[in-house]
């Protein structure tokens, strides 16, 4: 009695450890299914994002170029000749060149222009005159003595008022200078022979006058100068502001 009760319990544990065995089998065998991703059938990949809702990502048509190219929508500027820096569309003009405009149509310097206050100067006694900006004022005029600097009679000088109430104002370079000379004997070419530099000479039409402009461009600025001659008197006019080419354009010889 005792042997077939002890031959019953050990069947029963080998058959209890068969079966938990198959059991421990079919769960590895069921995770190993699950670690399995079905794939779309779709070509588009779709993702669950949490509170938003599927994220549908289409990859790219075939053929097309996804290389980076230069931006279009505009440019950070440049730099023209004058030092000033411009933004906007590229002119049809001097390539690589930059024209800015303002709201209006306008380029900035004419928008500029337009929004300055112009004063007149009138010389009496050297016969010229010249309209300059609100914003700068005429330097007093340096003691001349006769004879001094080849003949030189006037020195006149416009300066940003800013800078002519600096402690430094002296120190500062004008914006526009305008020197009288006695031209005595000579003609305008042969007077700048003996008294200046040669630098690059130039034959110029502003206005109804006609000059000479001489240019050093190994120079640093003021490296530009225009000559005039009328009346007895030579003209030497310094550009050296923002709005140079506005005052040169006012400047007549009466």
């Amino acid at each position: 009695m005792k042997r077939r009760t002890l031959y019953i319990i050990v069947v029963g544990t080998l058959i209890l450890s068969t079966a938990c065995i198959q059991q421990d089998a079919e769960l590895l065998t069921g995770d190993e299914n699950k670690t399995e991703i079905e794939q779309p059938a779709s070509e588009g990949i779709q993702l669950q994002q949490e509170g938003i809702g599927p994220l549908e990502i289409t990859p790219p048509p075939p053929g097309d170029d996804h290389s980076l190219a230069p931006s279009t929508d505009g440019d950070g500027g440049n730099i023209n000749s004058r030092g000033e820096r411009t933004t906007g569309a590229v002119s049809d003009g001097e390539p690589g060149m930059i024209e800015s405009k303002s709201p209006s149509g306008l380029t900035l310097e004419g928008a500029i222009s337009a929004a300055v206050n112009w004063l007149t100067y009138q010389d009496q006694i050297y016969q010229f005159s010249i309209e300059y900006p609100e914003s700068y004022t005429i330097l007093p005029e340096k003691d001349l003595s006769p004879g001094s600097e080849s003949g030189l009679l006037q020195d006149l000088r416009f300066l940003d008022r800013q800078l002519a109430d600096g402690a430094t104002a002296d120190l500062e370079i004008p914006n526009f200078t305008i020197e009288v000379y006695d031209l005595g004997n000579h003609n305008l070419g042969t007077f700048l022979e003996e008294n200046f530099d040669r630098g690059e000479r130039e034959i110029i039409e502003l206005g109804e006058l006609s000059g000479i402009r001489v240019s050093f461009n190994q120079l640093i600025a003021p490296n530009e100068f225009y000559y005039f001659s009328d009346n007895g008197y030579v003209y030497k006019l310094t550009p050296m502001g923002l709005y140079s080419q506005e005052m040169l354009d006012t400047f007549q010889i009466h």
